[in-house]
């Protein structure tokens, strides 16, 4: 995985005023319709959610995204406005520009449908609109780090972490979720929380939701590229106004603890399986020496020897035929093992089959 970046905004003017001058105030990004574009956009997308595939094919305002894309994405204050807490409004002009209304409703029609037709409950929709917004292509430009309004990611189908967060945010909060932004300020990162019943992240309250990769609600990567781990407390922007929690976090818990109960057994499995075959390789060698040692009696004659020699060497070929057995278990049981844990790192995109199939393994 890419590291993530972050891109915060600028000041573009400060301006103290004197006697009558400018007004305190604060202009966040906002988006004016470009009427000069009459070219609509048609967007087809396809993930693939609990197992199955979803597909949709959405027609975008040509006059809206030109009007997002090519908008001022960073704030700009008059006078002593908000010299400090600006930002706690910059995410949420993004996620509120009503402009990006119908386009929500149309995105969130196709979802509701998926949902319908599979009879999701509240946490597997919100899982849904997870896996959609991880499904779009993980991109940094390299250029321009400033965020982007939903409609563009959604058209562009790539973003990075403020991008693909924003956009899953505002499909969350419009759906009733109670979601926030999480900054990561040191790190340059920006994840997604959701309401929580068991505390969350970090006590923040909210569940994580990583947007960039594959991950269940509630799972935080381990790293990002090169070696990045999160580790700072996460400022916390509140996104709308719902209330619906995420209520399967336990479940996702007992996925990740069952894995690493998977990856402790199997590694100690592996040690088993070394010493297991170094046994096997031994008494392979010390029957084939009493083999070699019955044919020589028996070219030779010596017909007392060689009974004499019989009963000794089956017990050997019991002892290695046994342990070749065990060595077998070993490596069924390891194999079982590898299987699941592959299938838990493969169902990232289903916690309700994933946890079933963990909680009948373990």
């Amino acid at each position: 995985m890419s590291r993530p970046v972050i891109a915060l905004a600028l000041v573009l003017a400060t301006l103290t005023g004197c006697v009558g001058g400018l007004p305190a105030r604060v202009i966040y990004p906002s988006i004016t319709l470009d009427e000069s574009v009459t070219e609509d956009h048609t967007v087809t997308t396809r993930f693939v959610f609990e197992g199955r595939p979803v597909e949709f094919t959405l027609t975008v305002d040509g006059s809206l995204y030109a009007g997002a894309a090519a908008a001022t994405k960073s704030v700009t204050r008059f006078g002593r406005a908000r010299e400090n807490d600006w930002i706690e409004d910059y995410y949420p002009a993004f996620v509120n520009e009503p402009a990006q209304e119908p386009f929500f409703a149309d995105l969130l029609g196709a979802l509701r449908a998926v949902r319908d037709e599979r009879g999701l409950d509240a946490d597997r929709y919100a899982e849904l609109l997870t896996v959609f917004a991880q499904s779009v292509a993980y991109r940094t430009d390299p250029v321009d780090l400033s965020p982007k309004f939903p409609v563009e990611t959604f058209v562009e189908s790539e973003g990075d972490c403020d991008d693909k967060t924003l956009l899953l945010a505002a499909l969350l909060a419009r759906e009733g979720y109670d979601v926030a932004i999480l900054l990561f300020e040191p790190e340059q990162h920006v994840s997604l929380g959701i309401r929580s019943e068991t505390g969350g992240y970090a006590g923040t309250g909210y569940e994580f939701v990583e947007t960039t990769a594959p991950a269940f609600v509630g799972m935080v990567p381990d790293e990002f590229a090169g070696g990045v781990t999160l580790t700072s407390t996460p400022r916390v922007f509140r996104i709308g106004d719902g209330t619906r929690p995420f209520t399967a976090a336990d479940e996702v818990r007992a996925i990740l603890e069952g894995r690493e109960r998977i990856i402790e057994t199997a590694l100690a499995l592996a040690d088993e399986l070394t010493a297991a075959d170094a046994e096997l390789t031994a008494l392979q060698q010390v029957v084939a020496d009493a083999r070699a040692e019955l044919e020589s009696l028996q070219a030779a004659g010596d017909a007392a020897a060689y009974n004499a020699l019989v009963a000794p060497y089956n017990r050997l070929v019991d002892r290695y035929n046994a342990a070749a057995a065990a060595r077998n278990d070993l490596a069924e049981r390891y194999n079982e093992l590898t299987e699941l844990e592959r299938a838990i790192v493969e169902g990232l995109d289903d916690r309700a089959g994933t946890y079933a199939l963990v909680a009948s393994a373990l």
